[in-house]
């Protein structure tokens, strides 16, 4: 996946949210924010909204955005733990004797023993290899 294929998608689910009055900004970290195009959010405005985000996104988006981050992430498709934990002791958010099976622990049980949201440990999440991401 290109930049410019997942631009294109983009611009398709915006098109696609458009006819239904929402409109979708794009975090060039991942993720977005959803938001109402005439400004006003109603009661169960989730619950209107996300059927129509989902189906949008399954005709113009699919699995475009999902491969071109992880691909940027993780070009050669290393284990996870094994680019994660070298980022992580290099922020200095572990030890350099936490393993590799120690985070697949502590993430499948949702402890890490480190702040998540920290500026070190996002970017680690994001961009464990510090391939494209600068904080």
């Amino acid at each position: 996946m290109t930049p410019e294929e997942v631009e294109a998608a983009h611009d398709r689910v915006r098109r696609c949210l458009a006819d239904s009055g929402l409109g979708i900004n794009y975090d060039p970290d991942g993720g977005f924010e959803l938001q109402s195009l005439d400004g006003k959010y109603p009661d169960g405005f989730f619950e209107r909204s996300d059927p129509i985000l989902r189906s949008c996104e399954k005709r113009a988006d699919e699995y475009v955005t999902y491969l071109f981050e992880e691909t940027r992430r993780n070009p050669e498709r290393r284990d996870d733990a094994e680019i994660t934990v070298p980022c992580l002791q290099a922020a200095g958010l572990v030890g350099k004797d936490y393993s590799e099976q120690q985070w697949r622990d502590d993430y499948d049980a949702d402890t890490l023993p480190f702040d998540s949201t920290s500026d070190e440990a996002v970017q680690c999440r994001l961009d464990p290899l510090g391939l494209w991401r600068r904080p």
